[in-house]
């Protein structure tokens, strides 16, 4: 009965001391820096949002005005899409937390691109009246995508740095 407990003590403190270090799971520097990456496009469309708001506030902002700022924030959705096509390309190698990360910001991102194209097309039908239903919705829309796509990838990147600080000290815990 005694020899039995001993292998059974010694097998459970092999587990436990591995347990430490597989729960620390590689998180992949690559999907770390194009998160950063995407966090500069995703800030500029903020601001970006945050104008083409204004302009459907304001009656004498002419559709040409409209086209130009849209046609800006395109042209970052269309960046954005592309640094989302380098993650989810390494999203295999990516720890978990790093993939579920990645779909979360893609569907914001798919969302976004969808809602844009919907605004362009309202502003191509109504030139006339560049703020006429249902063009102010669109934006509105394109705003809290925005707002959304921003606090997803500011909490990746949070959580990131703190999951890399707590594996550093869980690092120097005597094993």
């Amino acid at each position: 009965m005694r020899k039995g407990l001993v292998v059974c003590g010694l097998w459970v403190s092999l587990v436990y001391s591995t347990i430490p270090s597989m729960s620390i799971a590689q998180d992949n520097s690559s999907v770390t820096a194009q998160m950063n990456s995407v966090k500069a496009i995703a800030d500029r469309l903020k601001r970006d949002a945050v104008q083409m708001e204004a302009y459907t506030r304001s009656n004498g902002t002419s559709w040409q005005t409209h086209g130009a700022a849209l046609t800006k924030m395109g042209n970052d959705v269309n960046e954005l899409q592309e640094n989302m096509r380098g993650l989810q390309a390494h999203r295999p190698n990516a720890s978990p937390w790093q993939q579920d990360a990645i779909d979360r910001v893609a569907g914001l991102t798919n969302d976004l691109a969808t809602n844009m194209n919907a605004a362009i097309s309202q502003l191509n039908k109504s030139k006339s009246q560049p703020t006429a239903p249902p063009y102010p919705e669109y934006i509105k829309a394109n705003t809290r995508i925005v707002n959304d796509l921003a606090a997803e990838i500011d909490g990746a990147i949070d959580y990131g740095q703190a999951k890399a600080s707590m594996d550093a000290l869980q690092k120097k815990l005597p094993q």
